[in-house]
């Protein structure tokens, strides 16, 4: 795959995740708003992400940000990085989507 192929898979993905965090983030508001979600951050300390927000978005913003040092300088070397913190990013909204679905008691 070239890597004008993948730069066009990330930011399809980009788009999707995006419409994603939107959604969780507005929840996870919601979820503070009626007293529960009381936590610092979304990912604890080494799970490869610098930011440390209690939102998805700064997660996302992260990830863009290296994408974007990546489309500048496409470098094999920088993808391992970028694909592990996508995919965690978007497995982590995965669950929170399926655990909002799961009636509360």
């Amino acid at each position: 795959m070239s890597y004008n192929q993948v730069i066009s898979q990330f930011k399809a993905t980009f788009q999707q995740a995006y419409r994603q965090v939107v959604d969780a983030d507005a929840q996870l508001e919601q979820l503070r708003h009626d007293g529960h979600g009381k936590f610092d951050a979304v990912f604890p300390e080494g799970q490869g992400f610098t930011t440390k927000a209690n939102k998805f978005m700064p997660y996302l913003e992260e990830v863009v940000g290296e994408f974007d040092r990546f489309e500048a300088a496409p470098s094999a070397d920088k993808l391992p990085s970028l694909v592990q913190k996508l995919e965690l990013l978007l497995s982590t909204l995965a669950r929170f989507r399926e655990s909002m679905k799961t009636p509360r008691e």
